[in-house]
């Protein structure tokens, strides 16, 4: 609504609240967030058994430019992470834009530093506060994460006190992950987990199983058919999604063989992916160097296709590779396989009503 103000994720935010006029507010928007949404459930939303409440809480300081909360400022002196194998160009058997994307490069003192010297992403302000390597950089991250856990801490004991915890479904979770440097990586959009996986966590005392954890891949458009089937509704029209109460119910069963499709279409949807476009002609592309994609996950193996003619597919072994360094579509061994997951896909894509499933541009042949 404020496209002047999008950008700006962590400070003095454009509001409109329940009327026409907006109010600029000031603080940090985790903490304004988190006290919004308190007020919200202390209020009396959801005490009304034949009025169920739906509260979405999305926290956006730890977006780019990362901005921690000043109180943390001082938090993990001495974090340091492990700096992926594959942070600098090239990587072998990549499609061309990830064997030679270069947004690391050694900085004066040996330790990566982003090449354009900057965040990647749109942001109002913000600034680098413990320094531009690596290292500082992911510590500032993690100390934008603090706030969060101390929002959601106050969220759950607002529940707990006023009676609603048991039978609350709450899910955490994040719109996609943030690459540290993985393939070259300082962004999201690529198929890989390092720039694409997010957390999901999720509780409900009363129906689901406390302190389990889940292999099985799953994604942000199994989420809706899951909140209808919790709450016992019926799906109002036809979705794509996955309703995942099966797994939340029973984490460990082996019943569940569907596989995760993905895809990536730059700011193309509906009608305008009727065909897929030259990569010319897409902003995204243009901007990031991104192409179009479609991912098949199994519970073992991940097929990537990209929409480029002629570009390299990929076959990667999550279990004996989950960072993804060495891809089997290159291997003659496993050409089986890697047609099995491809013909998989693009039944998959059917599915989905996708008009461009028999349209894809074609392979490079191994």
């Amino acid at each position: 609504a404020f496209p002047e103000n999008s950008g700006n994720y962590f400070d003095q935010q454009l509001i409109q609240t329940n009327g026409p006029k907006p109010v600029m507010t000031q603080g940090y928007s985790t903490d304004n967030y988190t006290k919004w949404a308190e007020e919200y459930i202390r209020g009396g939303h959801g005490k009304n058994k034949e009025k169920p409440f739906y509260l979405w809480l999305c926290y956006g300081a730890v977006h780019g430019p990362f901005t921690p909360a000043k109180r943390h400022y001082g938090d993990y002196p001495k974090s340091k992470i492990k700096i992926p194998k594959d942070i600098y160009p090239p990587r072998e058997g990549k499609p061309k834009y990830s064997r030679e994307k270069e947004q690391w490069i050694p900085g004066p003192d040996g330790l990566p530093v982003l090449k354009s010297g900057q965040f990647a992403g749109r942001t109002v302000s913000g600034k680098a506060i413990h320094g531009n390597d690596i290292h500082a950089l992911t510590r500032q991250y993690h100390q934008g994460v603090l706030a969060i856990d101390e929002g959601v801490g106050k969220l759950i004991r607002a529940l707990k006190e006023t009676g609603q915890y048991d039978n609350t479904l709450i899910v955490f979770g994040a719109d996609q992950g943030i690459a540290w440097g993985q393939k070259g990586f300082q962004m999201k959009l690529a198929p890989y987990d390092g720039t694409i996986r997010g957390p999901l966590i999720v509780s409900m005392p009363k129906k689901f199983p406390q302190g389990k954890v889940c292999n099985k891949p799953v994604g942000g458009t199994d989420l809706v058919p899951t909140f209808f089937k919790t709450a016992g509704l019926e799906l109002p029209w036809k979705m794509h999604g996955r309703d995942l109460t099966p797994l939340l119910e029973n984490p460990k069963g082996k019943g569940w063989k569907t596989p995760l499709l993905l895809a990536h279409t730059g700011m193309s949807y509906g009608e305008d992916c009727a065909v897929v476009i030259d990569m010319k002609d897409d902003p995204i592309y243009q901007k990031q160097e991104v192409p179009w994609w479609v991912s098949l996950r199994t519970n073992r193996y991940k097929y990537i296709r990209n929409l480029i003619p002629g570009e390299t597919e990929e076959l990667y072994d999550m279990k004996k590779d989950p960072e993804e360094f060495i891809n089997l579509a290159m291997q003659e061994e496993h050409l089986g396989l890697l047609r099995k997951l491809r013909k998989q896909a693009i039944s998959e894509l059917k599915k989905t009503d996708c008009a461009f499933a028999n349209k894809m541009p074609p392979v490079l042949k191994p």
